[in-house]
């Protein structure tokens, strides 16, 4: 049986011949493999992808673009008052995250009371109702 590689490469030259279409998922499923197979085989991806590039409409447009370099330049003291601004933010938001434990705990302390509170008021009546005969 033959292998993949050797199914890929026939299959590309088969394509060629033809004149059709050339991509790798062209050339994988004449070549009867999984889809995603060329990657595999880094030297086939390479010329099914040169081919590719060859008969691609618009060259232009075959080509990968280029990793932008416009990148946004922000002034320096306007990036300092930023950072400041930005660990006011947080130290703000520590003390308001202490508050609110402050006072989670202290409701959690008034329950408590009030609970005490109802159930020694309680002990004193009975919810138990008296049938006399």
């Amino acid at each position: 049986m033959t292998d993949v590689r050797t199914k890929l490469l026939n299959a590309f030259e088969e394509l060629k011949r033809e004149g059709k279409k050339i991509s790798p998922f062209a050339v994988e499923k004449r070549a009867g493999v999984g889809n995603g197979s060329c990657k595999n085989h880094p030297a086939i991806l390479e010329m099914v992808m040169l081919e590719k590039e060859r008969y691609h409409p618009n060259p232009e447009l075959a080509k990968k673009p280029a990793a932008r370099t416009d990148k946004k330049q922000v002034e320096r003291n306007k990036y300092d008052e930023l950072i400041d601004r930005n660990k006011r933010l947080q130290d703000e938001n520590e003390q308001l995250k202490k508050e609110l434990s402050v006072m989670a705990t202290s409701v959690a302390q008034l329950t408590w009371e009030l609970h005490r509170h109802k159930t020694a008021t309680r002990m004193q009546q009975s919810n138990v109702v008296q049938f006399s005969e």
